[in-house]
């Protein structure tokens, strides 16, 4: 009709960028809809701007993407012999062939990957919370700013009046609360006869803490009523071996405390007992050093209150132990949590990567999907004479349908190959945050490549089997 070659492309780039806007249009109206959902997930108060230069932003960022998405027919189809086309071979060229499958092939290769990150990330998370810690954190009651309560003789009289409650199995106090890693603060200990001094963390328990928790004694004794335990001190199996005491019960450690005025105090602690190794921090880090000491050595103060309530008893239990609150420290506010609770939200952060994790991998295999559909629509009828033929020839359904899904099978396969490495190399990495963590298994991989396959499968079955049983007559007419 004598359209030149520049005007076709022109055409084709403006349709494109239309279309791009469009949909930079249709996706600010989503993101408006969506946000509020999104700022729950991640507790983040984001925001959609329409400041200047942001709109100016989006609408180059919509320009390039309708270009870069024009670029292949309006540079390269626009070139084509107008006498090829119009005979109708064009469609079965090979051109655009190695484009339009590589697309494919890297929509599911970031689909296989956030599905193993999705996978990753829960079993990570399932082995944090069923890892035993060293201690028991289930029904603990933890009872906050317990100094509130004035002197540490009210917070004796607090813990003791808790411990009698029907619904109370044990409580105790402490100044440090498990996986609240800025409570445990670092100390300078020094062996006697060795003049290497050492840092451990410290902690400041009340009596009866380390039988509340459910901390294992390993040998020795713990912190009891009616001794005098202000100069004792336990001990954890971490720094056991780290001092390289053999027998050390009975063995004094020197603490060495820098004063302000820049004079140094030491005061020698008998080591009592030793306990097992508990996780006092997150599973990030390992087990460290860890010092015990009684409140005794802090005049008795404490921060925290710890109370284990039986199973289904958890109401009538916090309102018995919030009366006895308001009866010593009636205009305090009574705060409370649940040590698993606490522990777990460490993790939050994690938690919410694997929820997010899950949502793009989602709508990244419905991205890929889409473009499967059309791609699989699109092969279908290059090859409607050919499936005609092999009906006509004996082909079954079964075989046809087959021969179409032989070729997104083999994409679906590479996205695989190319995506077990680069997620391993991924999670492995992330992984790498937890001193305590999960072995990456082939099984997951597996998982998540079986279950790409499968929605591809779902994806072009329509296409195919609708392909398999036209009537050969009619795909075998000219059009």
């Amino acid at each position: 009709m004598g359209s030149l070659k520049g005007q076709l492309v022109g055409q084709f780039l403006s349709e494109s960028m239309l279309i791009s806007l469009i949909a930079m249009a249709l996706a600010i109206v989503i993101i408006q809809f969506a946000l509020p959902a999104f700022n729950q997930l991640t507790e983040k108060p984001l925001a959609l701007s329409f400041h200047p230069l942001i709109v100016l932003a989006l609408l180059a960022l919509a320009l390039f993407i309708g270009f870069l998405a024009g670029s292949y027919p309006a540079f390269v189809l626009s070139g084509f012999n107008p006498v090829v086309v119009m005979k109708g071979s064009f469609g079965s060229s090979g051109k655009g062939r190695w484009l339009r499958n590589s697309l494919v092939i890297f929509q599911f290769t970031i689909s296989i990957i956030l599905i193993v990150g999705t996978l990753v990330v829960q079993q990570q998370m399932r082995y944090i919370q069923n890892k035993s810690l060293g201690f028991d954190k289930e029904q603990m009651l933890v009872v906050e700013r317990a100094f509130a309560l004035g002197t540490p003789q009210k917070e004796k009289t607090f813990i003791e009046e808790v411990r009698q409650l029907p619904e109370v199995s044990a409580a105790s106090g402490s100044q440090a609360l498990p996986g609240r890693e800025s409570d445990f603060f670092g100390a300078f200990f020094q062996p006697e006869g060795s003049s290497e001094i050492l840092t451990t963390k410290t902690m400041v328990v009340a009596d009866d803490l380390i039988e509340t928790l459910g901390i294992q004694l390993v040998e020795g004794r713990l912190f009891a009523e009616g001794t005098n335990d202000s100069l004792n001190i336990l001990l954890n199996e971490s720094a056991v071996k780290t001092m390289g005491l053999k027998d050390p019960i009975g063995r004094k450690l020197i603490n060495v405390q820098q004063q302000p005025d820049g004079s140094t105090l030491t005061l020698p602690f008998t080591v009592i007992g030793v306990v097992k190794d508990f996780h006092f921090q997150s599973l990030r880090d390992q087990i460290t050093p860890l010092v015990l000491q009684s409140t005794e050595t802090v005049g008795g103060n404490i921060g925290i209150v710890m109370a284990r309530i039986k199973a289904g008893e958890y109401e009538s239990a916090i309102s018995n132990i919030e009366q006895k609150w308001k009866a010593l420290a009636p205009e305090q506010p009574f705060r409370y949590v649940f040590l698993d609770e606490n522990f777990n939200a460490q993790y939050k952060g994690e938690q919410q990567a694997g929820k997010m994790f899950a949502i793009f991998a989602a709508l990244a295999i419905l991205v890929a999907c889409v473009g499967l559909f059309g791609l699989s629509a699109y092969t279908a009828h290059l090859r409607t004479k050919e499936i005609g033929i092999r009906k006509v020839l004996g082909a079954s359904v079964n075989s046809v349908v087959m021969l179409l899904a032989k070729d997104f099978t083999k994409m679906v396969v590479i996205s695989f190959l190319i995506a077990v490495p680069a997620s391993w190399y991924l999670m492995s990495t992330w992984l790498e945050r937890f001193a305590y963590r999960i072995s990456l298994s082939p099984v997951t991989f597996i998982a998540a490549g079986g279950i790409t396959l499968f929605i591809a499968w779902l994806t072009v079955s329509f296409q195919t089997i609708k392909a398999a049983v036209i009537n050969p007559v009619k795909s075998l007419k000219s059009e």
